[in-house]
């Protein structure tokens, strides 16, 4: 197991790095996102879950 899946997912806030990996997204399109939901989980996973059902 990569050390990467031990700590993932231990916080209730993702870090600006943590959700670009999360996601596999570009800086330029992570970064819009992480200030209009702020560093929270819950809310970032629910939006990138919306996100998801409109494309």
């Amino acid at each position: 197991m990569a050390q990467r899946d031990v700590v993932y997912g231990w916080s209730k806030i993702y870090d600006l790095t943590e959700f670009i990996r999360a996601y596999d997204l570009p800086p330029l399109e992570a970064r819009p996102l992480f200030e209009k939901y702020g560093p929270s989980r819950q809310a970032l996973d629910a939006a990138m879950k919306a996100r998801k059902r409109c494309t």
